[in-house]
């Protein structure tokens, strides 16, 4: 999700460039992070179908995290930004993407053309393109999810599709899939957009232990439903190096996203949560 990847970038931003003022790693925070990267990478899957994994990153090095590049004259090796505990949250994130083997994508394109008799058919049209964005599915868990006052994760679906809940093992405060069905085709002025990106992918939204404190329509005109949802996070206890929340979304078709929640071990994220 574009929202979910802007709050990231704005976290790494907060750490890495915003005071400039460092401080030694403690022992406790270095122990968080290697725990909190174990326990994320050890509950999703790794493996789908015959499918490709991009991003499986099973390796974690806290001190390249804090310290992604070493220069001569400043080297912040073992050292953190010192708004982390104290305007920065102890957040981390993980990512998996899979994708479909070419042969098979290429297959895929190939029938769903042969399907369209008249390209001026903006249901024709939408339904190809529809049918084919069923070749990509992305993972993506944050912990410690901390945005005062707004929300960052969007769920786009199809008004005529209303999203649906998903059941899970463990409580959740959202958990919903949003279906971008071809009934609301994408357009590009007055003729259908044949380059719509992700643009037909579904995508779906989950909240462990906090609950939901925004949620807002970001107003487009696609004929989409935009909602966008905000995590609550507790500030007073943003010192403490714990997991106050957990945000997983997903993307690709339905189908796979309904398959790949069952795959995930949410009762090892749900542990995760301080109690």
């Amino acid at each position: 999700m574009k929202r979910s990847l802007v709050y990231i970038l704005a976290l790494i931003c907060l750490c890495y460039c915003s005071w400039g003022q460092t401080r030694k790693l403690r022992k406790d925070e270095i122990d968080f992070y290697n725990n909190l990267h174990q326990v994320l990478y050890n509950a999703v899957p790794h493996e789908y179908k015959d499918w490709k994994a991009v991003g499986d990153a099973k390796e974690f090095d806290v001190f390249k995290y804090f310290c992604p590049i070493v220069y001569a004259d400043n080297d912040c090796t073992g050292k953190t930004d010192v708004s982390l505990g104290t305007r920065v949250p102890y957040q981390l994130s993980y990512s998996i993407d899979f994708s479909m083997p070419g042969s098979q994508s290429d297959a895929l394109k190939g029938s769903a053309m042969r399907t369209v008799k008249d390209y001026t058919n903006t249901a024709q049209i939408a339904g190809m393109l529809k049918s084919v964005a069923k070749t990509k599915l992305s993972i993506h868990i944050n912990a410690n999810v901390y945005t005062p006052g707004s929300g960052v994760f969007t769920l786009v679906y199809c008004p005529q599709t209303p999203p649906e809940t998903i059941t899970l093992p463990v409580p959740a405060t959202l958990a919903l899939i949003g279906i971008r069905s071809d009934q609301c085709p994408l357009m590009s002025g007055s003729r259908p957009d044949m380059s719509p990106g992700d643009g037909y992918y579904d995508d779906a939204v989950v909240f462990l232990g906090k609950p939901v404190t925004t949620k807002t329509n970001d107003n487009r005109n696609d004929g989409r439903t935009h909602t966008v949802y905000g995590i609550g996070f507790d500030k007073s206890k943003i010192g403490s190096p714990v997991v106050q929340n957990i945000e997983v979304d997903f993307k690709g078709d339905a189908e796979d996203i309904r398959t790949a929640v069952k795959l995930i071990e949410w009762q090892k994220l749900y542990a995760l949560i301080a109690k």
